[in-house]
């Protein structure tokens, strides 16, 4: 009999009982030490920082711009955000001269309500937070990268005299890794910025893990660059969220040492393709809505074999996420249509994610287990599952002898290499 899988959902997790004929093979992240005192782990890497760099260095500066992630990413701002205000507040900065980002990038901006989510309530009250919107009108414009990406940045940010990111270093599908600048870079770019970056991501070398010949991750370095990022913290987290270490000080040099440690952790090999693959992008945030859970889905894709089947456990509790790129479904009735329209037609953020959503599709049938409805579980062409019993079901009809199987719980940080 096989032992149930339990797989993150939302903010808690879901057990799945396999038919007891059913063999699977089980794909994560790698299993590493937590750090044993997580905030320890944040203050050496304040005091021992890379690039050689300490933020006491930056002794006399009178105003600070720190951006930090929206409640779409599991930064644990929480334990970096109270000792790093604790140094600059030795370094004699006026609270009131130390602006708190919501580095947003594209994303909606964050409702204010939505704050303590993120923020204890002691550096709500203490200091000047701000929730960036890539659409203002008064972003400041900074020139053109070596790529023509025009660069426009929050005033706030470029007006500091000194500049911080905090964040963490995860894969991403197109950009290599999160991390380093990108924070800043992107989550306090101007629509203008991101879209010009991003519509880079056709190119062969934009793919999960990779950096130096990722024309979209370079292209963010020239933008952090340009907007004169001057130090970053990132930590790294396990599979549960857990802080396994920390890295600060030079942007660069963060993003290079955090990103081959990252890769120790997050890829891993297989030799075959697969039937049929469960996953779960690896709970809430990253299942927050259907737009984030796509980045599962992608790292889910190139394990699954042409026309296989995927079983998606998503909770999604705020729906499709964007507008753009659920009004991009809607005019489409099915992903080939949605994969040429993109490729033919400007470039517009959240019309991309829909044509990465797609690109999935036209590989693998995806049953969604989630709590959107049916009408728009089929709006985004996959198909409704309301059991997992349903499900496997549908998959016993399909396959005459017990599929192959591979079962990702933590698709969003997991990623593939086929080696056969």
């Amino acid at each position: 009999m096989n032992a149930p899988l339990e797989l993150p959902y939302g903010k808690g997790n879901i057990s799945v009982d396999l038919p007891s004929d059913w063999k699977a093979d089980l794909f994560r992240p790698h299993r590493v030490r937590l750090a044993g005192d997580p905030q320890r782990e944040i203050l050496q890497s304040l005091e021992d920082p890379l690039g050689g760099k300490r933020l006491e260095d930056f002794r006399g500066v009178k105003s600070v711009a720190i951006a930090i992630s929206d409640e779409t990413r599991p930064v644990p701002h929480r334990l970096i955000l109270p000792p790093l205000l604790e140094r600059l507040d030795r370094m004699r900065i006026n609270p009131s001269d130390i602006h708190v980002l919501i580095a947003s990038g594209l994303h909606p901006p964050m409702p204010e309500a939505h704050l303590p989510n993120i923020l204890p309530l002691e550096i709500l009250r203490r200091y000047p937070v701000v929730v960036h919107d890539a659409r203002r009108t008064d972003l400041k414009f900074l020139g053109n990268t070596a790529r023509g990406t025009p660069v426009f940045s929050n005033p706030l940010f470029h007006q500091a005299d000194l500049r911080l990111v905090l964040g963490l270093i995860d894969p991403h599908q197109f950009v290599g890794y999160t991390g380093g600048v990108k924070g800043a870079a992107i989550g306090l770019a101007g629509s203008q910025t991101i879209e010009a970056n991003h519509s880079m991501l056709f190119h062969p070398g934009a793919v999960v893990g990779a950096i130096q010949n990722n024309p979209v991750r370079q292209d963010i370095e020239e933008i952090g660059r340009m907007m004169v990022v001057h130090w970053a913290v990132n930590v790294i987290l396990n599979e549960t969220n857990g802080v396994v270490t920390a890295f600060s000080g030079d942007p660069v040099e963060v993003e290079r040492v955090g990103s081959k440690f990252c890769r120790t952790i997050y890829e891993t090999m297989a030799s075959q393709e697969y039937d049929f693959v469960i996953a779960s992008p690896g709970g809430y945030p990253k299942d927050i809505n259907v737009y984030q859970a796509q980045k599962a889905l992608a790292h889910v894709t190139p394990l699954v074999r042409q026309g296989g089947d995927v079983l998606f456990f998503a909770e999604c509790p705020e729906g499709h996420g964007d507008e753009l790129f659920y009004q991009m479904m809607v005019k489409y009735k099915n992903p080939v249509d949605v994969i040429d329209n993109f490729k033919k037609a400007k470039f517009k953020m959240g019309d991309h994610k829909a044509f990465l959503w797609c690109r999935s599709l036209i590989k693998a049938r995806v049953h969604l287990y989630s709590s959107i409805d049916e009408g728009l579980g089929k709006t985004l062409m996959v198909s409704p599952v309301n059991t997992i019993e349903e499900a496997f079901e549908k998959i016993k009809k399909k396959y005459s002898n017990p599929p192959s199987i591979a079962v990702l719980p933590k698709a969003n940080s997991t990623y593939i290499r086929i080696h056969r």
